[in-house]
């Protein structure tokens, strides 16, 4: 596997409040036409799916994760949002009780069960008191976590990111940031491998290019041993969210090029 295979999704709609549908849907069309084997979803807030719909062009199917705005109940709902064109794969709740966060997560986890499982479930987990019991419901009931590294800083991401992969918990990372990829998954392979979360927060502060325990944590492009590391973190990994994919396609392209 690739380290970016079905790996990235398109955000531009969520990243962009300015973005419309009409402009949105034909520029992820052409990005899916380049990088389809990158691509997962293009991600469409639930009040926009009828407008995404509409743009969607006629026998075209179009994969999307949707952004659950209701919580549990909107996530009820979803089975309902059967539009031409659409082809729902994945939800994005939130946990929106900052109160009782493992309460909203058993909500939530009732009403994934309601979907069956042909629809992925990324619950996205806020970084506030009780999180890590949420963590625990989550991975329970079979469902992946998501975190925004945009809402925390390096050492509370580091944190999370220690939390859901000592969980064993699959995740998706979101970041307004496209250029953090590298240092969010090099810190996750770094987390694997056993460092410290004041190591890992100094990989993503400083975007890989520090040394931690004397040891450069980063993925070596091009050796024999790549493949391993990658499937390695994308077993922890499964997606990424930008609003910069061909960007985070081409760095990943020159990254390659300078390790071989």
């Amino acid at each position: 596997m690739e380290l970016l295979d079905s790996l990235l999704d398109d955000e531009t709609l969520v990243r962009r409040p300015q973005a419309r549908a009409a402009a949105v849907v034909p520029d992820h069309l052409e990005l899916r036409g380049a990088y389809g084997r990158q691509l997962a979803t293009l991600v469409v807030p639930d009040g926009q799916l009828a407008a995404v719909a509409r743009h969607v062009p006629a026998g075209i199917t179009l994969p999307v994760s949707v952004i659950i705005s209701g919580g549990a109940g909107g996530l009820l709902g979803l089975p309902r949002r059967k539009l031409p064109g659409i082809q729902i794969v994945s939800a994005e709740p939130g946990l929106r009780d900052f109160d009782d966060l493992a309460g909203s997560a058993a909500r939530v986890v009732s009403a994934a069960a309601e979907l069956g499982s042909e629809t992925a479930i990324f619950v996205e987990l806020p970084y506030a008191p009780g999180w890590s019991a949420a963590v625990e419901m989550v991975e329970a009931a079979g469902l992946a976590g998501k975190i925004v590294a945009d809402d925390t800083k390096p050492r509370e991401t580091a944190e999370q990111l220690s939390i859901l992969i000592e969980a064993d918990l699959p995740f998706k990372v979101t970041s307004q940031s496209g250029s953090s990829w590298l240092s969010l998954l090099t810190a996750v392979g770094a987390l694997i491998d056993g460092a410290s979360t004041d190591d890992a927060a100094e990989l993503i502060q400083f975007n890989g290019n520090v040394q931690a325990n004397g040891n450069v944590h980063i993925i070596p492009p091009g050796s024999p041993g790549e493949g391993t590391s990658w499937s390695r973190i994308r077993r922890r990994v499964r997606r990424f969210g930008t609003d910069r994919v061909a960007d985070v396609i081409n760095e990943y392209a020159a990254w390659q090029s300078r390790g071989r």
